[in-house]
């Protein structure tokens, strides 16, 4: 079989965004590099599909979604959008070199499957595979997560993922003891994904993947709310929250620019969220809050 790599030359800012833009159209294997010595900004997005996933008119589509990233205030710096042919080895050796495993925490490590990796009594394996996944879930935004999720996850607490992806986020809750795991997204193919990874890591029968929008598939609500994803949707998310939060239950969310943190927060103000920790690493910024006790 013949594979398509593409390469996108854009910046460390919209690497999420681009991210998503890759799931929606199931472009999986997704790894990012330095593209200058000079920039630490500068990145190269590698990706990789078959060839018979992705027609010209797909490549049409993506490259004017890449250039309407501006309309979100991301600097996506060139956007250059470029596509190389490769034979199957080539694609798996490509694989094999960019992605390693990740000793997130104490506790969790990420690590493909083609990978030995001799784990301690306490440690909890994440296991991907490249055909399965759509990120490796090494970029800053997910190991925030995972690092709050290890440390306000309580067993038996029930966890929500919104904007689940691969499926690693509710993997994790579900490895860590959870209760009832319920991870949605609005793309099929992500679905598919999450629930062939959770197969691979023997928690399918722990966690239960919805397609579709938060307040259309949840109707209950949650421990602890987990979302990943773009600044502009959780702005949109925030008043949807309270439907899916417990009273004394907690959120995660991730996946927010520095720029656009002070809004963020002004947005959870409004809607009577408590902020209660903010973590940045780099430019990107994940915040845990919960709802407040408004006095009678």
């Amino acid at each position: 079989m013949k594979w398509k790599e593409l390469e996108i030359s854009t910046t460390y800012q919209a690497f999420a965004a681009i991210t998503n833009l890759l799931d929606e159209f199931g472009i999986g294997s997704i790894f990012k590099e330095a593209l200058s010595q000079e920039s630490e900004d500068e990145i190269l997005v590698k990706a990789y599909c078959d060839e018979d996933s992705f027609s010209s008119r797909k490549f049409a589509e993506l490259k004017k979604k890449i250039t309407n990233l501006k309309e979100y205030d991301l600097d996506i710096g060139s956007g250059k959008l470029r596509v190389n042919e490769l034979q199957e080895e080539d694609w798996a050796n490509n694989w094999k070199e960019n992605f390693k495993p990740l000793k997130v925490t104490d506790k969790i490590v990420i690590k493909p499957t083609w990978e030995d990796y001799q784990a301690s009594a306490d440690e909890i394996i994440i296991e991907i595979d490249p055909g399965q996944a759509f990120g490796t879930g090494q970029h800053e935004t997910t190991t925030s997560c995972l690092e709050m999720i290890e440390k306000y996850l309580k067993p038996e607490m029930n966890c929500l993922d919104i904007g689940t992806g691969t499926g690693i986020l509710a993997i994790a809750a579900a490895k860590l003891e959870a209760g009832a795991t319920v991870g949605i997204d609005i793309s099929p193919v992500a679905i598919t994904a999450a629930q062939e990874n959770a197969q691979l890591n023997q928690v399918a029968d722990e966690i239960e993947f919805l397609e579709g929008d938060l307040v259309e598939v949840v109707d209950q609500d949650y421990d602890l709310v987990i979302a990943n994803i773009l600044p502009h949707i959780i702005l949109d998310l925030i008043p949807d929250l309270k439907e899916v939060i417990k009273p004394d239950g907690k959120f995660i969310l991730s996946g927010i620019v520095e720029e656009k943190l002070d809004r963020v927060k002004e947005r959870l103000q409004e809607y009577q969220f408590k902020v209660e920790e903010v973590v940045q690493k780099n430019e990107w910024v994940t915040i845990v809050g919960s709802q407040k006790i408004v006095d009678s």
